[in-house]
């Protein structure tokens, strides 16, 4: 069982690698500019905060320190080559005097790509019952997702995220309301 998401890509993204190279302080892997595991943690991020859905159904869909994931997914297959890197710098402001504190200078790459897809493939077992309510949850939160890597408060990765496979319409929404008042 797979579902497939699309992804529409409305400005530039970095999902920072942790170091910098060829004159940055932070990159992005631009092999896998989007990886499967910043994929996932948006989406579980989107069904734990936006969708306020309960922890234990959290956790039976994304996995927890006891039980894994029955979900695999896959890194973004980008719709064409991503952009050479874009540079953008940033600067700290102190509190007190309003300037850009010494000796703090952030060049971060980040690249542009207009679209892309990605999917989330069945790993475990699942009964159809749970398979059912996994994907209304998978489809919900994915397209609940609005910005993807870092800085997405500052403007960065804005995105808008469509499941293919699974239609979100009125009746998941209300089965996914149903969900949230169950707590497990």
């Amino acid at each position: 069982m797979t579902v497939e998401f699309s992804i529409a890509f409305h400005g530039t993204f970095r999902v920072g690698t942790g170091y910098g190279r060829a004159g940055a302080d932070e990159s992005y892997d631009p092999d896998d500019p989007l990886p499967a595991s910043s994929l996932k943690g948006v989406m579980r991020a989107a069904a734990e905060q936006l969708l306020d859905l309960p922890a234990g159904v959290v956790e039976q869909v994304y996995g927890g320190p006891r039980q894994p994931s029955p979900w695999s997914w896959s890194s973004a297959r980008l719709d064409g080559p991503p952009t050479v890197p874009h540079l953008r710098v940033r600067i700290h402001i102190d509190d007190l005097t309003h300037t850009a504190k010494e000796d703090f200078l952030l060049a971060c790459h980040e690249t542009h790509a207009t679209s892309a897809s990605f999917q989330v493939r069945q790993s475990g077992f699942l009964a159809d019952a749970d398979r059912a309510r996994h994907k209304l949850v998978l489809a919900c939160s994915g397209q609940a997702v609005t910005a993807i890597g870092s800085d997405r408060r500052r403007g960065l990765g804005w995105v808008t995220v469509r499941c293919v496979t699974v239609p979100v319409d009125r009746d998941a929404v209300s089965r996914l309301t149903e969900l949230r008042g169950q707590g497990a």
